[in-house]
């Protein structure tokens, strides 16, 4: 009987929220050719010697914020979508194939050289693998497959492959997202504002020919026909740049945006993230501690502790927000309501089922 691996694979998250842990993911991460901005030499020093040493610390501070029992969200939803997998292809198996579902993680672990040696001692010939970025983009879904390349060359095994780089218009992820942006209360041709957050990519890669822009265009046309509103009454934002350059990463940012509407709507903005599968630092610590304060003016958006830039000016402000104790009585004009990712839902994981089973 033929045995067939499957892989969902994300970028990773450190194993626990300590400065050590912290520093030795984002070593495995920043170091990736796909994400270092210099040539390796100047930036392993300058990683070395001056980003980690202050980053692995208020990181690892963020990090504490979101983790629970369970450790780190995207590493147990993520594990739980490949349990979940696991039982339907179990229960479909019209084929009569073996089926091997695990989760792998570019940085960190689980590892996807990890869960490789385990499907080959296993007896798998066939390996899928599927990243978990709906719109593909040079970074992070090619380094989700060149650390499975890698690590194929290096346990030294050749099974069969399949490689599913995206699925930005797979009917069954648009109708979820439009469902659960509908579920979370928004309510098309209203006074409600829409406003959809992917990943940034730096600029460079886009001109080296990167489609993630392209890809993003069409899954937010077809979320406006299926919400049945122009195009245009969506808002696209892009969030989690890395550096000290903006203008170096492709733009609007989410941050701008929404700090531009404060004080000018009165009302709600819907706030998601299509592009992340499952919930992680970027949308469970970002959202309401950096989005919502920009559109609310209320309590301190800390790039310099989040490791991040302001794109307000100097990293060290906090583009005076009001304090969250003196805030007690001021009602702002806007609200945000963040919806969460698609998650371990059982509908997001049906759909990533049927993303499969057309690819295999």
């Amino acid at each position: 009987m033929s045995k067939t691996g499957i892989i969902i694979a994300n970028t990773g998250s450190p194993s626990a929220p300590t400065p050590e842990a912290v520093e030795s993911y984002l070593k495995q991460f920043l170091m990736d050719p796909r994400i270092r901005q210099l040539p390796k030499p100047f930036w392993k020093y300058l990683l070395n010697h001056m980003i980690l040493p202050k980053r692995k610390y208020s990181s690892a501070e963020r990090y504490k914020q979101i983790w629970t029992e369970n450790g780190s969200p995207l590493i147990y939803i993520q594990n739980h979508m490949a349990e979940m997998l696991q039982k339907m292809f179990d229960e479909d198996n019209q084929d009569q194939n073996e089926y091997i579902v695990l989760s792998g993680m570019s940085y960190g672990t689980p590892s996807i050289r990890e869960r490789l040696e385990y499907l080959r001692s296993n007896g798998c010939d066939r390996v899928v693998l599927l990243p978990l970025y709906p719109q593909s983009a040079y970074s992070p879904t090619m380094a989700v497959c060149d650390s499975f390349d890698r690590a194929l060359k290096a346990i030294q095994w050749n099974p069969e492959t399949v490689v599913i780089n995206n699925y930005h218009d797979h009917e069954g992820y648009i109708d979820l997202v439009v469902k659960t942006i509908l579920d979370a209360g928004y309510i098309p041709n209203s006074n409600d504002r829409l406003l959809l957050s992917w990943h940034a990519i730096p600029l460079k890669d886009e001109k080296a020919g990167d489609t993630y822009r392209s890809q993003i265009e069409v899954s937010v046309k077809m979320i406006a026909e299926r919400l049945r509103i122009p195009v245009e009454d969506i808002t696209v934002g892009f969030q989690s740049v890395f550096g000290h350059n903006p203008d170096a990463w492709v733009s609007p940012l989410s941050l701008n945006i929404l700090k531009s509407w404060q004080g000018e709507f009165e009302g709600r903005v819907y706030f998601m993230n299509p592009g992340f599968s499952v919930d992680c630092l970027e949308t469970l610590y970002d959202i309401p501690n950096e989005m919502e304060p920009a559109l609310t003016g209320i309590g301190p958006i800390d790039y310099k502790a989040a490791g991040g830039i302001s794109p307000h000016g100097d990293p060290s402000r906090n583009d005076n927000q009001i304090p969250l104790e003196e805030a007690a009585n001021i009602q702002p004009k806007a609200s945000l309501v963040a919806i969460p990712c698609l998650n371990d839902s059982p509908e997001h994981v049906k759909v990533l089922f049927d993303v499969l089973k057309r690819n295999i």
